[in-house]
Parts: C-alpha cells; sequence; structure tokens
C-alpha cells in the first residue's frame, strides 16, 4: 500500500513539472503576444475607459500592482457593451486614465465575458501590448 502511495505522488510531481514546462518552453511567444492560441479566432475591438483604479504609491516585492478598469467595448459584432476587469500591472508601466481607447479582443458574441487586452495602455511604447492577465 505504501509503494502504491509513492508511485500516485510521484506521477503526480511529474505531471505538474509536465504542465510547467509546457508553458515556459522557449521560443514561443508569452501571454498576450501574436500568435497566443488565446487570441485566436477572436473579435478585435477598442476598450474605451470609463473609470480606473488609482495608481498606488508602491507595489508589491515583485514592483507589481492590481489595476481595476471599468469601461465600454465595441467592436464589429457587438453592441456597446459595458465591461470591469482587474488585472496585475508593473509599477513601470503606463497607468490608463479615463477616455483612454484601448484594443481588446474577445470571442464574438461574448463580449462581456471573454474580452482581453490586446494593445498598449495610455502611452505605452511599441503595438505588442503589455503582458496583462486578468484576474
Amino acid at each position: 500500500m505504501f509503494e502504491i502511495i509513492i508511485i500516485l505522488m510521484f506521477a503526480a510531481v511529474l505531471g505538474a513539472v509536465l504542465v510547467q514546462w509546457r508553458r515556459s518552453r522557449p521560443g514561443q511567444p508569452p501571454a498576450g503576444a501574436v500568435g497566443d492560441p488565446r487570441f485566436t479566432n477572436r473579435v478585435p475591438g477598442t476598450l474605451k475607459v470609463t473609470g480606473v483604479s488609482d495608481k498606488p504609491i508602491e507595489g508589491d516585492k515583485n514592483n507589481q500592482v492590481f489595476c481595476t478598469v471599468s469601461g465600454t467595448i465595441t467592436g464589429p459584432d457587438t453592441s456597446p457593451t459595458d465591461v470591469y476587469g482587474r488585472f496585475v500591472v508593473t509599477m513601470a508601466m503606463s497607468w490608463p486614465s479615463i477616455g483612454d481607447e484601448i484594443p481588446v479582443t474577445y470571442k464574438p458574441g461574448k463580449a462581456e465575458s471573454t474580452w482581453q487586452i490586446a494593445g498598449p495602455i495610455g502611452d505605452e511604447p511599441g503595438g505588442a501590448g503589455p503582458n496583462l492577465r486578468k484576474d
């Protein structure tokens, strides 16, 4: 019986290591980048920011903070949809302001529940957009 428990524990650890390895393979696009499977079969749209949390003075030990954003998504196949999201961002990133228009993507017909930021926030340089995860 003890041997079976040890084998099951070993299999669980091996499975966890394989999942983590698949998530962080070199040469794969980071989350939020072009080619990320979360952004295939999605519709581009625009988020007009109508509310944003205040920027904290300092971040956590990794220099990260939560950014809460509300706004209205408009796109080619949806009527204006009010949305709300909370993101983890670094203190070095540009903080959004009311009135900003941020590129987003969403699954057709499900803008309110599947939207993701797909471009730069505020005056962020470049066009790839931040690597944000929605909480």
